[in-house]
């Protein structure tokens, strides 16, 4: 086994629902663990408050060093003390769109911390706040939260004036804490088990709260596929821990008569197929030829630097030839977009630059 591939391995056994917790207390006992590169791919996949609450929950947390103890608790406190804050904006704006008689839906990370699926408040980081609303309301939307105190986050760029991506600008407030994204699409590639009209018209209310957020089939189709696909997991051939944890919380609450139909979708058996290699919890499949061949592709990468390294950048370089000859033709066709283009050269070869 490689190192990575012992790492993920731990780290899976720490946070898992379905773990052999005494030979994993003897490990710990036994100084079998690396907490070193535990912490640094933990750190990397966001989950380090997750690790923390989950070996809380399993008893095991004060057979760690003392040190390491203090640091992962460190971690912890500021994540929930952000979420809180983070939940406190969520509530308002769900209040600021009710007012104004705004579907919507709040999504990601910004559901599940509302929803109480989780054992703690701060066990899963979160990034923006992100929300649906249909797409003939997003500018209203959009616009009432320039009138709460809300501005672009960052400068706008030239792309949103010509390419429609799958959300508005991403606005941030002095006042809050986090930034938000008004969306109405909710992949970059559309697939039919995830429509946003559906996900809008089967939301359901957190109790107490009353916030809306997907239904449970919607939310795991969500997260598997915006990491599939938004994220490149399915190109890229990679795993996400905290992916995969939310998986983990939400698959048990699922009705098992739509397992079936949800594993119709190839980019769900994509994420489970290498999810499953960790997580016990998770679904096996039956292995197609195409199943095994990502499951022995994503093994080579763990055992070789060189090789993942490599697979890396030529599907880097690829998939960045693609979006090259996509702008190219539209800057010999589009008169308008050329003219912007030739007056942002210098952020337009930094943008290169990165890719390359």
């Amino acid at each position: 086994m490689s190192p990575t591939e012992d790492t993920l391995t731990q780290i899976s056994r720490l946070i898992s629902f379905n773990s052999d917790d005494v030979s994993l207390k003897n490990d710990i006992l036994n100084n079998k663990l690396n907490w070193d590169n535990i912490v640094k791919i933990g750190s990397k996949h966001l989950i380090i408050p997750t690790i923390f609450i989950r070996l809380k929950s399993k008893k095991l947390l004060t057979y760690l060093p003392k040190d390491l103890q203090a640091y992962l608790k460190y971690i912890y406190d500021l994540n929930e003390e952000r979420n809180l804050a983070l939940l406190k904006e969520v509530t308002l704006i769900n209040a600021w769109f009710n007012a104004e008689n705004i579907e919507h839906v709040f999504l990601k990370g910004a559901a599940m911390i509302a929803s109480n699926y989780y054992e703690a408040i701060g066990e899963r980081m979160l990034g923006d706040i992100d929300v649906i609303v249909p797409k003939n309301q997003s500018e209203k939307a959009f616009q009432l939260l320039i009138e709460k105190g809300y501005s672009f986050a960052k400068e706008p760029k030239i792309n949103p004036k010509y390419f429609e991506d799958k959300h508005l600008l991403r606005l941030a407030s002095k006042n809050y804490i986090g930034a938000v994204e008004i969306h109405f699409k909710l992949l970059d590639k559309e697939q039919k088990d995830l429509k946003p009209k559906d996900v809008l018209k089967d939301k359901q209310f957190v109790e107490e709260s009353n916030i809306p957020i997907p239904s449970v089939k919607h939310l795991i189709l969500h997260n598997i596929l915006n990491f599939q696909i938004n994220d490149l997991g399915s190109y890229y051939n990679f795993i996400g821990l905290k992916n995969s944890f939310d998986t983990l919380v939400l698959w048990p609450r699922l009705p098992k008569v739509k397992h079936k139909q949800i594993l119709q979708n190839k980019h769900v058996r994509n994420n489970l197929n290498l999810g499953s290699i960790y997580f016990k919890d998770l679904p096996k499949l039956n292995k197609s030829l195409r199943l095994r061949y990502h499951a022995k592709m994503y093994q080579l990468k763990n055992e070789s630097n060189t090789f993942n390294f490599w697979h890396y950048k030529t599907l880097a370089y690829l998939d960045f030839s693609k979006l090259i000859l996509h702008r190219t033709w539209f800057f010999i066709i589009n008169k308008n977009y050329r003219k912007d283009i030739l007056n942002d050269q210098e952020r337009i070869k930094a943008f290169i630059k990165s890719k390359l």
